[in-house]
């Protein structure tokens, strides 16, 4: 069975490029300042959790535009890999 985390972006997580994990999600992410990879629109991001609980995601702002509901899925594959889904996320818009 694949563990799955659910998130819902709030308005400074996606305007301050983080994720705050609640005490309830906190098993599913490794402890803090390991790095683990996530696995996004084919790139690979090494991120890992602060002490407080926060995972810094500016990397994956690169292309593509988080905003404030944007919903984003994470799946385990195995210790340390996590593959991504943002439904909601677009790309930023071309200038």
């Amino acid at each position: 069975m694949t563990e799955e985390h659910y998130k819902t972006l709030n308005r400074p997580e996606a305007r301050h490029r983080y994720w705050h994990i609640l005490k309830a999600d906190r098993g599913f992410f490794p402890d803090e300042h390991i790095e683990f990879k996530i696995e996004f629109d084919g790139k690979t991001y090494v991120l890992k959790v602060n002490h407080k609980d926060d995972i810094m995601t500016g990397k994956l702002y690169e292309l593509y535009h988080f905003l404030e509901g944007d919903r984003i899925i994470l799946k385990k594959k195995k210790k340390g890999l996590y593959q991504m889904d943002a439904p909601d996320t677009e790309l930023y818009p071309e200038k």
